[in-house]
This record gives C-alpha cells, structure tokens and sequence, in this order.
C-alpha cells in the first residue's frame, strides 16, 4: 500500500502554490527575454546586402538573450530540486523566495541593458551584480530552510545538505569575482562566468573526497 503523507493538506498546497507561482515568475522572465530582440528592419532591395551586417549587429543581443536563458533555466531547476526536499513554510521562507524572484524578475532588464551596452563597464557590473543578488538569494533559501532541518525532510543525509549549502555559494562567489573584470574586457567577465559551473563541480569533487577520506579506515 502507498505510504499516506504525513504533512497536512494546507501545508502541501501552500508549498505548491509557492513553487507554481515561482514557476509563473521564472515563465514570464524568459518570455521578456526575447522582447529585446527585434527583427531588422530593411528595404526588400537591400536585404542581400544589408542582413549580414544588421545580425551581426544584434549579436550581443542573441548572445546576453542566450547566457540569461540559460541563467534562469539552471536556477528553475535548481529551485524545482531543491523545494523537493522542502517540507514545510513559513513567512521567512515566502519572504525569501520573493527576494529570489525580485532579482528573477530583474533579469530581462540587465540583460536588455548589457545587450544595449555590451562595452560599457557599468552595464557588465550591473548584470554580474544581478547574477550574484539571484545565486545568493538561492542559496539562502536552501540554507534557512535546511538550518537544523528547519523545513526539510528529516531523513536527509547532513552531509548532502552541506554539499549543496557549497554549491549554492560558490557560483555567486564566482560572480562576484568576475566584477572587477568588467574593468579589463568584456570577455574576461564572460570567462568567469562560465568558470563558474567548472567551481562547482571542484567544490564538490572536493567535498566528496574529503568525505571519503574522513570515512575510510
């Protein structure tokens, strides 16, 4: 026979109405994405000519629309995977996740922004802020709500819950240090933040070695 929950039927749909609304948020997000790019406007006669120039043009554009893409889609995942193990609410929890998905919500205009400004420092600072404020807000939500199995399942192992309190940090630490970059070239800036997966994955070969170490005999 199925094991019946054990959590009431209030506190299970308030949990679903926090993740569908995020979900709507996130949805809506990546829609607005695609409002700043706008097809080129040319005279038929000319389109031969002129189109190649006219999308290449618009190139940073695709590649900022690309970066949010997949920015967004990774934390909907992450944000889907983690509230999996999360159990219980309460308004601290909502509170945060509001703040997840202000910056979620920032993301069409920073990107817009960069796309527009490709070159101009501020632009690139405001957009790898944005994607720190979004890494660290993630992760706070996974740290209160996993902080002495404040809301998750009690059964989960203490040390995945210390992994993924790693993980969720190293990214927009990541972030973090690409700002100054913005300084140097824009494609330094982009470097690091494509290091940033290649952190997390050494964060956790590590976490995960060291754990081994501590366990073997």
């Amino acid at each position: 026979m199925p094991k019946k929950s054990t959590h009431p039927p209030e506190e299970s749909l308030g949990l679903e109405r926090i993740v569908f609304f995020s979900d709507a948020v996130m949805a809506i997000a990546i829609t607005l994405l695609a409002f700043d790019l706008r097809i080129p406007e040319i005279d038929p006669s000319l389109a031969a000519t002129q189109l190649p120039a006219q999308l290449a043009a618009i190139t940073p554009n695709l590649l900022i629309f690309f970066i949010s893409f997949v920015v967004i889609g990774i934390y909907w995942i992450s944000h889907h995977r983690y509230f999996s193990y999360i159990k219980r609410y309460d308004t601290r929890l909502m509170l945060l996740n509001l703040m997840f998905l202000f910056f979620i919500a920032c993301m069409p205009f920073v990107a817009g922004l960069l796309g527009r400004y490709t070159l101009v420092p501020i632009a690139l600072i405001l957009y790898t802020l944005a994607l720190a404020a979004l890494g660290i807000s993630m992760a706070l939500i996974w740290f209160y709500a996993s902080r002495h199995y404040r809301l998750i399942d009690s059964t989960l192992d203490a040390s995945t819950i210390r992994t993924i309190n790693i993980r969720l940090f190293v990214a927009p630490l990541m972030f973090l240090i690409a700002v100054p970059f913005a300084f140097v070239s824009p494609f330094a800036v982009i470097t690091v933040w494509w290091l940033s997966p290649l952190a997390v994955v050494l964060a956790t070969r590590f976490l995960r070695s060291k754990r081994a170490k501590r366990v073997s005999p």
